[in-house]
């Protein structure tokens, strides 16, 4: 039986992190501070989602670090980084749902911050903050040798990938910025969701089906930008291409794609789609 997760050590990462969260939106009430804008078109970016960066780095090197305490990583092969005098392995595929637990809770409850105010901010610490704990421990089981074990944790990291596929996806369809700038975030994202999602099944073209899933994503996107539809509208509509895409390619990875799982797949993507139409036109 494989050692449980260090429950301590995530609880303490998971509270520094809410506290810089809670900081960064006291700075976020009021936006125009330490603005900088670049001119023309492009989005301006304030302090806030700096710190957010930081939050990122901290959060990656805590799970980094969980991670290696699992024993199966140590006979497992990772990315390494030659620097000349040290070889460094990095685990990156455990890097990007705590990465994300923090940037899409806090892009995506902060667009409600007008209409609910405080408490959009108590939900962002809230989704935060479950989504990092959650991402965390259900990662170090995704290794367990046990087989029920280890399913239940991949089908939960899989729940919470496509929940922070639609915060991230409809906060930047809620930006209505240039195609090439709202393009190039949701296909950055989906591909770095999609590696995280397919890294379950080890493969050794995982960075190429995972930049196929972006260019999907990003190409859907140009095709949304012409579309009036509300921001958690075109978030669903993502959302369901990023199931659809990703589902298809894990039975594939996996040796279970069929003709009934494509039907499947396609059964539920068209259904979200159909029901995000009508209620647009509604």
């Amino acid at each position: 039986m494989n050692p449980p997760p260090r429950y301590d050590r995530i609880v303490s990462l998971v509270l520094l992190v809410l506290l810089g969260l809670a900081v960064v939106f006291l700075i976020d009430i009021n936006p125009n501070i330490l603005r900088a804008r670049f001119g023309g078109d492009f989005p301006s970016i304030t302090v806030s989602w700096l710190l957010i960066a930081s939050l990122v780095v901290i959060s990656s090197t805590g799970a980094d670090v969980f991670i290696r305490l699992h024993p199966h990583m140590q006979t497992r092969s990772l990315p390494t980084v030659n620097l000349g005098f040290v070889q460094i392995e990095l685990a990156p595929a455990f890097w990007i749902l705590p990465s994300f637990a923090i940037i899409a809770s806090f892009a995506f409850f902060r667009l409600f911050s007008a209409s609910l105010e405080t408490l959009a901010f108590v939900l962002a610490l809230i989704a935060a903050g479950g989504f990092l704990f959650g991402s965390l421990v259900a990662q170090h089981y995704s290794l367990d040798r046990r087989v029920a074990v280890r399913q239940g944790a991949r089908l939960a990291l899989q729940a919470m990938t496509l929940l922070l596929a639609f915060g991230v996806f409809s906060a930047v369809y809620y930006a209505r910025m240039r195609t090439l700038y709202s393009a190039t975030l949701i296909g950055a994202s989906a591909a770095l969701l999609a590696y995280a999602l397919l890294s379950q099944t080890p493969t050794r073209n995982l960075f190429t089906l995972s930049l196929l899933v972006g260019l999907t994503l990003a190409e859907a996107t140009w095709a949304l930008n012409y579309w009036a539809a509300s921001f958690l509208i075109g978030g669903a509509l993502l959302l369901a291409l990023f199931y659809m895409v990703t589902g298809i390619l894990q039975s594939s990875l996996e040796g279970t794609l069929t003709r009934r799982v494509i039907w499947e797949y396609g059964a539920v993507g068209g259904a979200l789609v159909l029901a995000s139409v009508y209620v647009t036109f509604q």
